[in-house]
């Protein structure tokens, strides 16, 4: 199934009287059944073969591999069309249906090929990551948006796509050491960095890399597709979360290259970098300072770092910001939950020190009802409680405030506490029942 079956299957479905978008996500499913039964376990000794879900955010229309928990759903040729419950929110994540673990894919999909398939594929390992021992904590990187940690990790995205692009096993190696020379100076200034960068490529890069693996096996696109999405991410503004995204498909492939049997072995607290050490013998210099700067110049150093410290200051002046709305001025709290779940936009994020993580937009879910947010909420450090500007009128509903929206649930009340703010909370009547 190449990519002209691809635009054959999207005409006949537009000529039956189908949308577009209907018909990319019906194909969508049946390739993901072709493609997951052809890989079968080769990747990572699991089938990635289970339940998939392709919603559309704005109306529930579901297409599904399989027959829905509530068996609700039609059969249409080798997909089932159907609607999902409306407590379910739409993201692109794994979620628990009916006893079993399900891949959601938000619609309307990329209609590109390839990235439809590489989305698709990083979603659908999500629901095997757990049970391969390959799950990992997704804290946003905060040295990723300093003005050091930004600055070595542009030289070492220079260097993968590099390493990527070379022909010679000697020039891909000199590139890969470049990387990983950059990324211990990196280290060297922020000493829990590779903790906390290791956990993100394995729970974000990994995925992103079998996506992009079988991405390219099924389209027939070339590495360079890969190189380019990686010189391209150095114009983000926001690396904390995102920075995974590239670095661990940009691994990935060259340790497919170096070491073809990498993965076999690979658990989480191993990670993807040991095995990029190891395959490419890269030894840290032992004046690791003296030896990033010289290979720096080959990758524009001087270019990179002015950018870098022009950057610093508009971010300084976005964090003054950020403290003036959320820690200065009157907020709406709401009660930290555990199973607090939230939709979002990784390229968006932006650490706010011990505040927590700046999210410029998002949707947020709890026992308290459903927070859309469209300009800005802070999630707290440990995942479980955010806060957004007071609301314009706290007795109006729905509720809303500057760049939100609120549906509270039953039971819930938002009241009045000191310097103006306020928080959610539920009503005394419904505390006593419960």
């Amino acid at each position: 199934m190449g990519i002209r079956f691809w635009f054959s299957i999207v005409s006949l479905f537009a000529c039956s009287g189908q949308t577009l978008e209907d018909a990319a996500s019906e194909h969508a499913v049946e390739r993901f059944l072709y493609s997951c039964e052809a890989q079968g376990t080769r990747i990572w000794g699991r089938s990635l073969c289970g339940p998939l879900a392709i919603v559309h955010a704005g109306t529930h229309r579901t297409v599904a591999s399989e027959q829905d928990p509530e068996k609700k759903f039609q059969k249409r040729g080798a997909v089932w069309i159907g609607t999902l419950p409306s407590n379910f929110d739409v993201a692109n994540t794994a979620f628990d249906w009916g006893g079993r673990k399900w891949t959601m894919v938000s619609a309307p999909l990329p209609l590109d090929p390839y990235t439809q398939i590489k989305l698709v594929t990083h979603e659908a390992f999500h629901r095997i990551q757990q049970s391969l021992d390959l799950a990992a904590t997704d804290q946003p990187n905060a040295h990723l948006d300093t003005e050091n940690g930004r600055l070595w990790l542009r030289l070492e995205l220079r260097a993968l796509a590099r390493a990527l692009r070379s022909e010679s096993a000697l020039d891909l190696r000199r590139c890969v050491r470049d990387a990983l020379l950059f990324r211990a100076r990196r280290y060297s200034l922020f000493p829990d960095a590779r903790q906390r960068e290791a956990s993100m490529e394995t729970q974000e890069g990994l995925p992103e890399y079998t996506g992009t693996l079988i991405a390219l096996q099924e389209t027939g696109e070339v590495v360079s597709r890969v190189a380019r999405r990686v010189e391209s991410f150095e114009d983000s503004d926001a690396y904390a979360r995102s920075f995974a995204y590239v670095t661990g498909p940009a691994m990935g492939l060259l340790l497919d290259r170096l070491s073809p049997e990498w993965r076999k072995g690979l658990r989480a607290g191993t990670s993807v970098e040991s095995r990029l050490i190891a395959a490419s013998q890269f030894i840290v210099p032992s004046d690791l300072g003296a030896a990033a700067a010289k290979s720096a110049t080959r990758y524009g150093f001087a270019a990179v770092a002015a950018a870098e410290h022009e950057r610093e200051a508009r971010h300084q002046k976005m964090l003054r910001m950020l403290t003036k709305t959320f820690v200065d001025g009157p907020t709406l709290r709401f009660p930290e939950r555990r199973d607090l779940s939230r939709s979002f936009d990784p390229n968006e994020l932006v650490p706010f020190g011990a505040q927590g993580t700046y999210y410029p937009t998002g949707t947020f879910r709890s026992d308290w009802g459903k927070l859309t947010v469209t300009e800005g909420a802070v999630l707290a450090s440990n995942n479980m409680s955010v806060r957004v500007a007071a609301p314009n009128d706290p007795d109006a509903r729905p509720l809303t405030g500057p760049g939100w929206t609120l549906e509270l649930a039953p039971g819930w009340t938002i009241r009045p506490v000191t310097g103006g703010n306020f928080e959610a909370m539920l009503s005394a009547g419904s505390a006593a029942r419960q």
